[in-house]
Formats: C-alpha cells, sequence, structure tokens
C-alpha cells in the first residue's frame, strides 16, 4: 500500500474544498493508490463497504440492478448501466461509505484501466476524531453533493411520475 502525495488531491475539490495545504497532507497520509484492470468490479451492489475511491485515470462504469417484466406473471432483474464516470472529470464513487457503513447502492466496474485513491472509512474517522475540522469540512461537502443528488432523484420522480399518469390518462 503505498501513500499519496497531498498534490493528488487537489484536483478533487468538491470533496476537500476548505481544506488548507496541512489538511490535504493528512488526508493523504490515510490514502492508498490502487490500480485496477478493465472489468474489475470495485463495487457490488448490496455489499457492505466503507471505502470512498477517487478516480485518478481510467473511466467506470456505474450499474443498478432493476426489476423488469418478463412475461405476464413473472419478474426478472436485470443490470443497467446509469453513468460512465472519468478520471478526466476527478470523480470519486462510494462516498456514503465515509460516512455510515451499509450495503452499496450500485456496482462501479472499471470500464479501462484505472488508478484509484482509495480512503478507508475506519482511517478517516480516526483522522477526523484527531482533526475535527477535517472530518467537519469533508462530510460537509459529501452532504452537499448528496443533497444535489436527492434535489435530481426529487425532480426526476416528478418528471416520471407527470409521464406515466399522462400515459395511462391518455
Amino acid at each position: 500500500m503505498s501513500t499519496v502525495i497531498s498534490e493528488h488531491l487537489t484536483p478533487f475539490t468538491k470533496l476537500f474544498e476548505g481544506l488548507s495545504s496541512d489538511e490535504l497532507a493528512q488526508v493523504a497520509g490515510i490514502v492508498r493508490r490502487k490500480v485496477v484492470d478493465a472489468g474489475t468490479v470495485i463495487i457490488a451492489e448490496g455489499e457492505n463497504g466503507g471505502d470512498l475511491f477517487l478516480l485518478e485515470e481510467g473511466t467506470v462504469e456505474v450499474f443498478r440492478t432493476l426489476t423488469i417484466v418478463t412475461s405476464k406473471h413473472e419478474f426478472g432483474t436485470k443490470e443497467r448501466s446509469f453513468s460512465r464516470l472519468s478520471g478526466d472529470d476527478h470523480c470519486f464513487f462510494g462516498e456514503t461509505g465515509i460516512i455510515g457503513r451499509g450495503e452499496r447502492t450500485a456496482t462501479v466496474k472499471a470500464a479501462s484501466n484505472c488508478t484509484l485513491l482509495v480512503i478507508d472509512a475506519k482511517a478517516f474517522l480516526n483522522l477526523a476524531k484527531v482533526h475535527p475540522n477535517i472530518g467537519y469540512l469533508v462530510v460537509t461537502n459529501i452532504a452537499r453533493m448528496l443533497a444535489a443528488y436527492l434535489r435530481k432523484a426529487n425532480d426526476d420522480v416528478i418528471k416520471l411520475t407527470t409521464a406515466l399518469s399522462l400515459a395511462l390518462s391518455g
């Protein structure tokens, strides 16, 4: 496990906004670099996990399992890709694992060879105990992003409900 220098974290501004260079160096001390091959499942939907992944290089695809009608009286499941994330965009995923361990909500699979920066939840929580400002700022930044995701999901539900209502009434 190699540690990361803080300069590798600076492109991830949404996550580390407000941290000083000294605080960023503290975070860098708990980050490890991981290289994965194309086709590798990084996170599996339904598994328990606490790692936060920062996509430094490469592309990943995010999948969710959907329930579909397979015949008049039967249902099945199908995995559907919802998005592709690129290291060029300094994306990260698994952020809910830092806040509280639980089941992963999606599968994330490497679409190309990827370099990831990994933050273990336990290591982050220990760092936050020693440096509360780091914990406060990072968790606040995650909360802002989760709130934005929730607003978008709410908007999408309203659009889909409206479309379904129109389709059923027409």
